[in-house]
């Protein structure tokens, strides 16, 4: 897999070219990232090899794990890279601050909210997200189907964090949301 010589370069398409020479000969059966990034390299590999799906390449392909950005607008561009429809799509809800949560059922988008990474969890109400001293509740008292705003800190207490995304609950048992 690419190392950290890949990570320090500057130019990017320097860095696509650098990880499409040494993936593409290997067996690649998941890939996870940003759905622009993750386009651009599967669009070059494609380009670089002269094939028209990426299976061509990765014949293991499975799934790709994609978060930071709505998938939306990207999935009917990967759909076209992708040999018979084979490859999955699922989400993901991670950050620099944690890992907070993931698609574990492709045929449900919510996200399934991980309660053991060490992340202690609260959530502002939407009727209080632009008061200046909000209502923070614990995570046994969110609601399925109203909106909120995600408050974490360590499980020590330590920091205290407002993520700014909004999520909006599908169940409490477990616990799953839609962002």
């Amino acid at each position: 897999t690419p190392g950290l010589e890949v990570t320090m370069m500057n130019n990017w398409e320097e860095k696509i070219r650098k990880i499409s020479e040494i993936t593409s000969q290997q067996k690649i059966t998941s890939l996870a990232g940003s759905p622009m990034w993750m386009l651009l390299l599967l669009q070059y590999i494609i380009k670089e090899h002269k094939i028209n799906y990426i299976q061509d390449v990765w014949p293991d392909l499975e799934v790709f794990f994609h978060g930071s950005v709505s998938f939306a607008p990207y999935r009917p561009l990967f759909e076209e890279l992708d040999k018979n429809s084979s490859l999955r799509y699922l989400e993901i809800f991670n950050a620099t601050e944690g890992f907070f949560a993931l698609q574990d059922q492709k045929d449900d988008p919510s996200l399934l909210l991980m309660l053991n990474y060490g992340i202690y969890y609260e959530f502002i109400p939407e009727k209080e997200f632009l008061l200046e001293n909000p209502r923070i509740i614990p995570l046994s008292e969110v609601e399925v189907g109203k909106n909120y705003s995600m408050v974490i800190s360590t499980n020590s207490g330590l920091w205290r964090y407002k993520i700014g995304d909004t999520i909006k609950f599908t169940s409490v048992s477990p616990y799953r949301f839609t962002i």
